[in-house]
């Protein structure tokens, strides 16, 4: 039995919810399962690496593993400098940014090893070699630092059948407090992967990792029993199902409705693409329970959404496609996004204009980030529009460009941040229009903590669940 500490870091992250990190708690789930100790050190909201040795010692882990995404991964870095470690503990990283970055492993001198890819079983075999004191260095999906040579091994196929996997580990996090922040809230993942090839997204990127199929369900009836387990272990209110698009494949929405309907009596989000959303798709949800359909815009622009972006959709179908989930009765929001190359204010616009035309009953505006591996991310690297000093800074993410581009300066791209959704509801509801400009402002986050007694009135007024 080898003991393994996590430590996952969610740092300067908008809005206050907690986060459940599903990854982290698979694999601890997975390392139970096959008789190994784990434990978590979460460092939520503000960097505070003073009581990380006290758990070390506390636990005296052999193993620490790190997950991150790119925005998090200078608090990785800060943690390796700043933590002593005994020579004796292995670390090791895993998630998009080392997956798509691997060579990150060599700008960090206290980490011994990154992993690429789906982590499950490149962990446990790591774990038990050093457990039985063997050789480390051939393991698949892992590049592993050892005498001052870095061994880069190819990676295994991808896991085929996610109904082997055990549930996530809840019990890990400190999960019905991360419930009550997000308005109680409880938060799973039926599926793996992407179809789609976005060209800001890190999906393409990871898919080229590992062979064999990207995009896997797991059966209906493991989703089932899931949860039933988290809802009779916790307090829970409304469930959201976080697949990148839960509508993708429809016989399993349909099965998924009925025995949901049939089984589970609580309200749930999800999160849908616009191809995806047809009349009956979406009365199946309604009538399962669905509360609310979570639909990617982020531009408003033909040229940008199908040109810049590789989403090959029409205005036509974005404004049908949250008027049939309208017509459905289920509420809509719409992710969008500003701040891409080649983008300018008057492309913006056109966002802010979708918007007003599609009422959806909530809208969320991110600032693009230039993930490593993308194609976007690539070309702003070779571009030489990333301010690498701003990179370094403890920006919050999604709120704020680390981007210097001829056509769209950071000034404007941060004003359009502030103002869209306020732009989007002034001449439809300005109760909802004066919330959003105060929660984008300056001093909204704030706000919105002092406010905290009084969230669930706020969301009703504002979001309508």
């Amino acid at each position: 039995m080898m003991k393994i500490l996590f430590i996952y870091t969610d740092i300067d992250v908008k809005g206050g919810a907690q986060s459940f990190q599903f990854g982290i708690a698979v694999l601890s789930a997975f390392l139970k399962q096959h008789g190994h100790q784990t434990d978590l050190y979460y460092m939520y909201d503000k960097y505070k690496p003073g009581k990380i040795a006290e758990e070390i010692e506390a636990f005296q882990p052999k193993l620490i593993g790190f997950s991150s995404v790119s925005s998090q991964f200078r608090y990785i870095r800060k943690i390796l400098n700043d933590v002593p470690l005994a020579k004796n503990i292995f670390t090791i990283c895993g998630g998009p940014h080392v997956s798509t970055e691997p060579e990150s492993l060599e700008s960090i001198s206290r980490l011994d090893a990154i992993c690429r890819g789906e982590g499950e079983h490149a962990l446990l075999e790591l774990v038990e070699a050093l457990e039985n004191k063997q050789d480390i260095t051939k393991i698949k999906n892992l590049w592993i630092r050892k005498n001052d040579r870095v061994y880069r091994n190819p990676a295994r196929p991808f896991i085929e059948n996610l109904d082997e996997l055990p549930f996530a580990d809840r019990e890990l996090f400190p999960y019905q407090s991360v419930i009550n922040s997000d308005f109680g809230t409880a938060l799973f993942m039926f599926t793996r992967g992407c179809p789609y090839n976005c060209s800001y997204c890190s999906n393409d990127a990871l898919r080229r990792i590992q062979q064999g199929k990207y995009v896997r369900f797991r059966s209906v009836g493991s989703c089932i029993q899931e949860i039933k387990g988290v809802i009779s272990n916790y307090k829970v209110r409304s469930l959201y199902f976080n697949d990148d698009i839960f509508t993708l494949n429809k016989e399993f929405v349909f099965e998924f409705c009925e025995k949901y309907r049939a089984q589970i009596h609580l309200p749930f989000d999800i999160n849908a693409r616009v191809e995806t959303v047809t009349s009956e798709v979406c009365r199946k949800l309604e009538d399962a329970g669905c509360r609310r359909i979570n639909i990617g815009i982020e531009s408003g622009n033909p040229y940008i959404r199908n040109k810049v972006l590789n989403r090959k959709m029409s205005n036509e179908q974005i404004m049908n496609a949250f008027s049939i989930a309208r017509q459905a009765g289920l509420k809509t929001k719409s992710f969008n996004m500003v701040g891409f190359p080649h983008e300018t204010p008057q492309h913006f616009q056109d966002t802010v204009k979708l918007n007003a035309k599609i009422k959806p009953d909530s809208v969320i505006l991110s600032v693009f980030d230039p993930y490593p591996g993308t194609k976007l991310g690539d070309e702003c690297r070779s571009m030489g529009w990333i301010d690498s000093k701003r990179m370094r800074r403890e920006l919050v993410p999604r709120t704020d460009t680390v981007l210097n581009l001829p056509d769209f300066p950071r000034g404007k791209i941060l004003k359009c941040y502030k103002e869209f959704a306020y732009d989007v509801y002034r001449d439809q509801s300005l109760v909802k229009a004066i919330f959003y400009r105060i929660y984008y402002s300056r001093y909204g986050e704030q706000l919105v903590r002092i406010l905290a007694p009084f969230k669930r009135v706020l969301r009703r007024l504002v979001m309508g669940i």
